[in-house]
This record gives structure tokens, sequence and C-alpha cells, in this order.
């Protein structure tokens, strides 16, 4: 990851990535439970393009998870926030919940014969509960996020790469 490249990142930057993580992990999530509701009612392999699409989306959360994760044990031990330290202190806790439930999600998927509706409300459930394990961080971003243009260059430019590095799988 470039960002992680960086010897040290300031409060904006640090607020930019939590922002582009919960955008990117939401965006993932929210993407699998569509492509799960496709595939309701179906069979397995009967919609390789949608099954395709689903394991693009629930392993591209994980890979959301990964970043994040990284990102907090490169720089949380170093970084004092003056807001919502919780953050960083739970972090480690969040990402280990959040890898569990979609791990147990995806255990269900793969070893289901179909896509029953159980099975996709049992997903969209667990990918929900994902989401909402990073309230907090979701809520900083939505706060950050108020300040539109006014937001620091460096918080823009944390974000941008953060997200580049996401989509550089």
């Amino acid at each position: 990851m470039r960002i992680t490249r960086y010897p040290n990142i300031s409060e904006p930057q640090f607020f930019g990535c939590v922002s582009a993580f919960v955008d990117s992990l939401s965006g993932e999530l929210n993407a699998a439970t569509m492509s799960l509701r496709r595939l309701a009612g179906r069979r397995k392999g009967s919609a390789f393009a949608y099954e395709m699409t689903l394991d693009t989306h629930r392993y591209g959360a994980l890979i959301a998870l990964d970043r994040w994760s990284t990102l907090v044990a490169a720089y949380g031990p170093h970084l004092e926030i003056g807001r919502r330290p919780d953050i960083i202190g739970r972090a480690a806790e969040r990402v280990r919940a959040a890898e569990n439930t979609l791990g147990r999600a995806n255990m269900l998927v793969d070893a289901a014969p179909a896509y029953s509706e159980d099975v996709v409300e049992a997903c969209a459930m667990a990918f929900q509960s994902v989401d909402r394990i990073f309230a907090e961080e979701r809520a900083e971003a939505e706060q950050s996020g108020r300040l539109g243009p006014m937001l620091p260059e460096e918080y823009k430019e944390a974000r941008r790469i953060f997200l580049e590095d996401l989509a550089a799988r």
C-alpha cells in the first residue's frame, strides 16, 4: 500500500483514510448483497456472471478490511487523534469481528447447494452487521464530509491514495 510508505500521517490524512475505508467497505457489502439477491432461488452454477460478481464483492470487502487493518497497525500506535480515539483503539477488535462475520457468511454461501431465500437473507443480514460494526468510522466520515470544499487538501489526498490502494487489489 502506497499510503503506508509515508513516514507518518496527520490527523486529517488519517480521517481521509477512514472515509475511504468505510465508503469502500459499504460499497463492497452493498454490491455483494445486490448480487446475492439476483441469485435468489437459483442453484449454484446457473448464473455464472452474477456468481463471479458476488465473489468479487464479498472478497473485496475482506480486502478493504485487510488494508484498513494494515493502515491502523502501521500508524495507530504513533497517531494521536483528538476526536473518536476508539477508531484506532478498537480497530483490531472491529476488524476481527467483521472478518469473523464475513467468514461465516462466505462459508454459508459456499456450503449451500443453491441460493435459497434463507441463505440470501442470512448473508444480507451478515453484511449489514459488518457495516454496523464500523458505525463510529461512518459517523466520522459523515461529519468530515459535511465540510465539503472546506476539507483540508491533505484529507482529500490521503483519501484518494487509500482508494487507489484499494482499487489496486
